[in-house]
């Protein structure tokens, strides 16, 4: 609205674990680029249950730097808050293992008057190098983006607006009417995993206890 053309970056940011708990998988996260898409990409291999499993992170912008080191991106004595890689004009390109590994994209761009710009990140895992390539391939391009978002989106709304409440109490009518379903589900049942439990759990009372709950959120399944 000034009139101005203004100089912008927009950052993606993941760390990464890649394990049960992130101090035992810290050196041994190793990161690289794609030859052919320009994702990054990271593994661990001392991962006993999955060896082979690879995750990515990319942008569609050619204008972009990145650093898979996290002390690069936050700085010494440096937060989340305040990282030290939003007063730089690039990053370092930095791959490889060893370090605190992160994944940290940033696009620079010029915005002009009434110019609007779209960016998208896409973060995913897949079980192989293979899977993981079609995977960034498929899902390139803003429409794609937009397109995967509605599909998410509609799954979310039939899943969670199948059983409301309304009371008085406007806080646990929110926690009702979809987190909790939300946690269970993704937590819970996929990814095996929540706050208290990052194993999973695979006991018959514990998977009782977490299907019970979607009972009404859809009966057939």
């Amino acid at each position: 609205r000034s009139g101005k053309m203004r100089k912008l970056s927009a950052t993606g940011y993941v760390e990464l674990v890649l394990a049960d708990m992130k101090a035992k998988s810290l050196l041994h996260v190793v990161t690289e680029a794609d030859t052919g898409s320009g994702a990054i990409i990271a593994r661990n291999r001392y991962n006993s249950v999955f060896p082979d499993r690879v995750t990515f992170f990319d942008v569609d912008d050619v204008n972009r730097s990145f650093t898979t080191d996290r002390t690069e991106f936050i700085g010494r004595n440096g937060t989340m808050a305040d990282p030290d890689a939003m007063r730089r004009t690039k990053l370092s390109g930095k791959l490889g293992s060893a370090f605190d590994p992160c994944i940290a994209m940033q696009v620079s761009f010029d915005l002009y008057d009434d110019q609007e710009k779209e960016i998208v990140f896409r973060l995913g895992s897949a079980n192989n190098s293979h899977e993981a390539m079609n995977l960034v391939q498929k899902f390139k391009g803003n429409i794609a983006a937009a397109e995967s978002l509605t599909e998410v989106n509609m799954y979310w709304k039939n899943a969670i607006n199948s059983v409301q409440i309304e009371t008085p109490d406007k806080s646990l009518d929110i926690l009702t009417n979809g987190w909790l379903t939300y946690q269970t589900l993704a937590c819970r049942i996929w990814a095996r995993s929540g706050y208290y439990q990052s194993g999973g759990a695979f006991g018959f009372r514990d998977q009782l206890q977490d299907v019970i709950s979607l009972l009404h959120v859809n009966p057939k399944d």
